[in-house]
């Protein structure tokens, strides 16, 4: 059996089209978990009336807590072998499990990723990174893919359930990553099935497009946090460029206060060799970072105040 969290909150105009490409699934064999997290809107109610009409649906009604605390709620009373996460304003195709289960089963992976149409900003098809059996690459290749996702794929409970893993409280943004990656470690083995099973909707006022200082704190935490665990695992020198490129892309703000350049040097404290192949940022951050990194902050400042006097 397949255990579907899905967190929802203040989403009733596209809960039901989300219930609805569950409810379709050619592979009949899942429970659906929805999680009102204490949602203002008519949320809870459409939910319970899903559940009046089919047993395979739980219902859970919590006070607010956001994101992760939402999906940990669902995470907490799940019974299926495996977990799947499906946003509440997003769908999915209706072969998405079936064809997901198929692939694990044939080739005995723990966690089978599908690849994802976006709409929105970006929109189109966007295609993962292939997952071979060279771990240290798959990860590493991963880990430098811009989005990171725990929707769009399944993995065995027993990953969860066996490295006590869940979603970061309290966390908002990069909270997927901070789970993901943990769950791809600890899987024996992990294949893609490249079809857009999964269709992600890009809103604007949505976490993912509000970047605040909540958010990029919350960013640099998720990735300090994985390079302990990468470090606890052993295996951090594995991927100490790509998550070099993670931290540089989190503090790259930083860059552009000079009272912020201590902090800066706190979170990007190993990896200077990697700055300029770094792919999330642009030239100006990578000199910048560069500057900063060989002990020439001088320049830096002097820099900023001459682009402060002309007004640049």
């Amino acid at each position: 059996m397949v255990s579907i969290i899905v967190p929802i909150y203040n989403i009733e105009g596209y809960i039901r089209e989300c219930i609805d490409s569950i409810l379709a699934q050619t592979y009949p064999d899942f429970e659906l978990i929805l999680v009102d997290d204490g949602s203002p809107d008519n949320c809870g109610r459409i939910c319970d009336e899903y559940a009046e009409k089919d047993v395979r649906i739980k219902v859970i009604h919590k006070e607010n807590g956001g994101l992760t605390s939402a999906r940990n709620a669902g995470l907490s009373v799940a019974k299926g072998d495996w977990i799947m996460h499906v946003d509440g304003d997003d769908w999915i195709e209706p072969d998405m499990i079936e064809s997901l289960i198929e692939a694990a089963k044939a080739t005995e992976a723990d966690l089978v990723f599908g690849d994802y149409m976006k709409y929105g900003l970006s929109a189109g098809n966007h295609k993962l990174p292939t997952w071979s059996t060279d771990k240290k690459d798959s990860m590493s290749r991963y880990i430098a893919y811009s989005m990171t996702t725990i929707w769009g794929s399944i993995a065995k409970r027993s990953l969860y359930t066996e490295h006590c893993l869940k979603s970061p409280d309290g966390v908002s943004y990069c909270e997927d990553f901070h789970l993901i990656v943990r769950l791809c470690h600890f899987a024996n083995k992990i294949v893609n099935v490249h079809r857009p099973f999964y269709h992600y909707r890009y809103r604007p006022t949505s976490i993912m497009s509000n970047m605040n200082r909540k958010t990029e704190a919350d960013e640099q935490w998720v990735y300090q946090d994985t390079i302990h665990f990468f470090k606890e695992q052993g295996v951090y020198e594995d991927y100490r460029k790509v998550m070099s490129w993670r931290v540089l892309k989190s503090a790259q703000e930083l860059l552009l206060a000079p009272s912020e350049h201590q902090r800066f040097m706190e979170l990007f404290n190993d990896g200077k060799e990697f700055i300029f192949s770094c792919p999330f940022v642009n030239k100006k951050i990578k000199i910048l970072a560069w500057l900063i990194t060989h002990n020439l902050r001088p320049a830096v400042v002097m820099f900023d105040r001459m682009r402060s006097m002309i007004g640049r």
